[in-house]
């Protein structure tokens, strides 16, 4: 055998082990893209296949270790693909994963950056709305993905999702007495605070729910009152395992899946440090 030929066997498993690594990566990438998407359905996702997802890693590993030689055109493309994912990867770590966390600590220290806004969005519901209607959007970005009404008196509300919702927006509007710049109006404010939904009611005008962020299948709102509340209401409200006070006018809620646990997270250890009256 000569040696050439020897050369070429000997590349040929490493030829292999980057052609590998490419693939690995391109998955790889797709899960950091998923967890970015929605960190609860990429984590799912990454539990249930994680007989792909693990080989994958160390796969990629070993290929973005070995494509530093620069030896070969394979080399160069395994490198690149590497140094996509960790951009990718840092980028998600820096700027998405601290959105999709959150806590009382993080929920006060935001109400206080933008509890002017908030108040100035409640107030602008309860002119906005027609009388003794209700209404709950959520957003994803400018994008509708839930209008629920209660139209004038009714003891409940109609519920709309996806498609469904944004079919009927206009309908849905002339039920609670929208206009297209007062629903504009809405999201702009929500979209600039950088919260994603709200629910108000003319039927109930003492508080407005403030959307604040999903982590997982979890959501984290702003509750906020005009009045203070009374000792007969704070008593309630302390024994309330979905709702940490925040001071006399504002609570912050916490709503789970239907498979998880209601109880706000942290709140025991935060309210050992902040008294909220």
């Amino acid at each position: 055998m000569s040696d050439s030929d020897d050369t070429q066997g000997k590349s040929q498993p490493r030829t292999k082990m980057l052609k590998t690594g490419i693939i690995a990566s391109i998955i790889l990438l797709a899960d950091i893209l998923l967890f970015w998407y929605n960190d609860f359905l990429g984590f799912i996702i990454s539990i249930y296949l994680f007989w792909i997802v693990i080989p994958c890693l160390i796969v990629f590993l070993i290929a973005f270790i070995k494509s530093f030689n620069w030896k070969t055109e394979w080399h160069k493309v395994m490198f690149g693909c590497g140094v996509c994912v960790v951009l990718v990867f840092t980028a998600y770590l820096l700027f998405r994963a601290p959105k999709q966390n959150c806590g009382p600590e993080i929920m006060a220290e935001y109400y206080e950056e933008h509890k002017t806004e908030m108040m100035e969005l409640c107030e602008y519901m309860q002119s906005v709305l027609a009388d003794s209607t209700a209404v709950t959007l959520e957003f994803e970005g400018s994008r509708l993905v839930l209008f629920h009404v209660a139209a004038a008196d009714a003891h409940y509300y109609s519920n709309f999702w996806g498609d469904d919702a944004r079919s009927k927006r206009d309908s849905l509007m002339s039920v609670v007495g929208l206009t297209e710049e007062e629903y504009d109006g809405i999201r702009s404010r929500l979209k600039a605070m950088g919260c994603i939904g709200i629910e108000a009611s003319r039927n109930y005008p003492e508080s407005t729910s403030i959307w604040f962020r999903r982590v997982g299948a979890g959501m984290y709102r702003y509750i906020l009152h005009p009045q203070p509340f009374t000792d007969d209401e704070k008593e309630k409200i302390l024994e309330n395992y979905t709702i940490c006070p925040y001071n006399d006018h504002v609570l912050f809620e916490y709503g789970g899946a239907a498979w998880e646990s209601d109880n706000f997270p942290q709140k025991d250890k935060y309210l050992k440090k902040h008294k909220p009256w």
